[in-house]
């Protein structure tokens, strides 16, 4: 009896440590792990791109300043073609650039030979990517060369350019897109104090290859 008693105990003895492992198991902490790499949002839209643009005057008037007689306007219109290129940036939808355009300009008074030569445009873009199509706000510089026709000398014109527009994809390449832009610019002639304001508004349409 007492030989049995004992075998009990010592049994008891053994299996106390395997209940107590089997009730709490052992907690392994999970080895830290190093934060991932950031890795900026890029798109379709980033890189070069160049292309040709034509556009139509839809409105605008060219005032003539004069500092001894009262001022005189006349409007302008027709157009002008040309070509362009610039380079974006797209962190996720958002999408930054500028772009350069060199235009030959079809811009003349109605009613009189003043005219501009040709227009250089410089532009600051920011724009919101939906899908295929990026539409975009501008503000810029422009310079153009301004001929009053009647033999008086001229600087080039100059001053500020702003517009909306919007670009599609077509594919992975090859981009069309609509532009408005408003440009007022100003230049003295004659070496006097009279001047030219010249303010007008154009519609573009656009082809562009992006590399």
């Amino acid at each position: 009896m007492e030989k049995l008693a004992l075998v009990a105990a010592a049994a008891a003895g053994f299996a106390a440590p395997a209940f107590a492992g089997g009730l709490n198991t052992p907690v392994v902490e999970a080895a830290p792990t190093a934060p991932a790499p950031f890795v900026a949002s890029t798109g379709k839209w980033d890189g070069f791109y160049g292309g040709v643009t034509a556009g139509s005057v839809t409105g605008g008037r060219a005032t003539y300043k004069n500092a001894t007689a009262p001022d005189t306007s006349d409007s302008l219109g027709s157009g002008s073609y040309g070509v362009f290129g610039g380079y974006n940036l797209q962190r996720g939808s958002l999408v930054y650039g500028g772009e350069l355009a060199l235009q030959a300009a079809d811009v003349d008074t109605d009613n009189g030979p003043a005219h501009f030569n040709n227009l250089l445009d410089v532009k600051a873009r920011l724009g919101w990517a939906y899908g295929d199509a990026l539409p975009y706000a501008f503000v810029g510089y422009s310079r153009g060369q301004w001929n009053n026709g009647d033999g008086q000398t001229n600087d080039d014109a100059d001053g500020v350019n702003y517009g909306l527009g919007v670009d599609y994809a077509v594919n992975d390449q090859w981009q069309v897109g609509a532009e408005f832009i408003r440009r007022e610019l100003d230049t003295d002639f004659n070496g006097t104090a009279n001047s030219v304001e010249q303010n007008f508004n154009a519609v573009q349409l656009r082809a562009a290859y992006r590399f």
